[in-house]
């Protein structure tokens, strides 16, 4: 599956290890559904989803910085076009 590299400007602990890029995966009709069917804000669905992508849990992506989260949007935007 194609992924992604994002380099992150503030790195982050991630399954206890610091991360100073995510790999991100392109989504697929059953992760939209997933987030589709998730219970939250769209806030929280899109965190949710980004961390599937990214295989983090969505607590550690709340500690991205918001110039590092807005790079995950980007991305996500990107694979929609």
């Amino acid at each position: 599956m194609n992924t992604e590299i994002i380099a992150l400007d503030y790195p982050i602990e991630t399954n206890g290890l610091e991360a100073r890029e995510l790999e991100m995966r392109r989504p697929t009709v059953a992760d939209m559904m997933r987030m589709d069917k998730a219970k939250g804000s769209d806030a929280e669905k899109e965190l949710k989803l980004l961390a599937d992508l990214t295989q983090c849990a969505p607590a550690d992506l709340e500690q991205l910085d918001v110039s590092d989260y807005a790079k995950l949007q980007e991305k996500l935007r990107g694979f929609f076009s």
